[in-house]
């Protein structure tokens, strides 16, 4: 029996929880860290579950790790140097967070070990961005090296004009091509001991950089799409060795795949593995910390996925993209509609 601790107490860590509570011949504990208190994890009621408040610092944090045998997290932007006179183990291994928090260092990470990538540079200063232009025309894309999610931090410069409006400090970016995808498509999966597991590939769809839709069908891609998918999958799973769930999103441009970003966590667009596979990337990934083993993932359903989110995307315009009678999931977080804000989802069995 372990004591199993969780760093955020959003909606992910919330259905970390609801997968741990399942495994109570293994988890004595779960205790939730997190430094705000209006959270989705105060609406969990189970007597195994405990949640702290307070301040991200190392003196917090290190308190909170002597009550726990293991801790995993369920967002990237943690300070891990908070972490560095903790002795327990922490999955995914901190070492490759360190790697993912920063974009620019993740796409340079992929490149040197030869995973494909589009064409990228770092910006120092402003005539970087122009000789990258030069290079290769517009439009281009700049993102945030850090802090950035939901399309935050994305920013297009289709032409000069562009460029001359910025108002941010340009060292925080970096420029990329702009890749005129087919489509966008993710894969999720973990170790399970030596052998590494995944789902299918699914597919998905964006607006205003946000994602609104995620969709499985066995047939939306090629055999020789999903093989070399999972084979790329794979070869990133090597170099990032660690427990946990991994989720990576791919773009698709003919036949080929080049990879867009990587999350070292459970992953919104397979939210739609907890009704419609036989097993969830929730319960996969509290398995794979606890080296439990993992049977191997399976879409038992075509199906589509609709994130619920404020000011965008509410569930009467998700209803009314539902045409016949379907075996319908809603999922709300339990969030205030803030903003453009996920605060739920419906998984929808075609």
């Amino acid at each position: 029996m372990i004591n199993l601790g969780i760093i955020g107490g959003g909606q992910l860590a919330y259905m970390l929880c609801e997968s741990s509570i399942k495994l109570d011949s293994h988890i004595n504990n779960i205790f939730i860290f997190f430094d705000k208190k209006d959270i989705p994890c105060n609406y969990l009621i189970n007597n195994k579950i405990h949640i702290f408040y307070g301040e991200y610092n190392k003196e917090n944090i290190t308190n909170f790790s002597k009550k726990c045998d293991i801790i995993t997290y369920e967002f990237e932007n943690i300070d891990t140097n908070l972490f560095t006179d903790i002795k327990i183990d922490i999955y995914p291994k901190l070492y490759l967070l360190n790697i993912i928090q920063d974009k620019y260092i993740q796409k340079k990470y992929l490149l040197n070990n030869n995973i494909l990538v589009g064409s990228f540079k770092e910006l120092n200063n402003i005539n970087d961005l122009y000789d990258f232009i030069n290079i290769y025309n517009y439009p281009v894309f700049l993102k945030k090296r850090k802090g950035s999610f939901d399309g935050r931090g994305n920013i297009k410069i289709n032409n000069i004009n562009d460029i001359q409006s910025l108002n941010i400090n340009i060292n925080e970016y970096y420029v990329e091509d702009y890749i005129n995808f087919d489509c966008e498509l993710s894969i999720c999966g973990c170790k399970n001991n030596d052998e590494i597991i995944c789902y299918d590939p699914v597919m998905n769809k964006h607006k205003d950089s946000i994602l609104i839709k995620t969709e499985y069908n066995k047939d939306l891609f090629t055999n020789d799409i999903i093989n070399k998918i999972k084979e790329k999958y794979k070869e990133i799973l090597k170099i990032f060795d660690t427990k946990g769930v991994i989720c990576v999103e791919f773009f698709k441009v003919d036949n080929k795949i080049y990879v867009n970003e990587i999350a070292l966590r459970v992953h919104n667009t397979y939210h739609i593995s907890i009704d419609c596979c036989n097993i969830s990337q929730f319960d996969m990934h509290i398995r794979s910390i606890l080296g439990l083993n993992i049977i191997k993932p399976v879409f038992m359903y075509n199906c589509i996925m609709y994130n619920i989110i404020s000011n965008l995307q509410n569930l009467d315009d998700i209803f009314k993209l539902i045409k016949e009678n379907k075996y319908i999931f809603v999922k709300k977080y339990f969030k205030k509609e803030v903003g453009r804000r996920k605060i739920g989802h419906v998984n929808i069995i075609l």
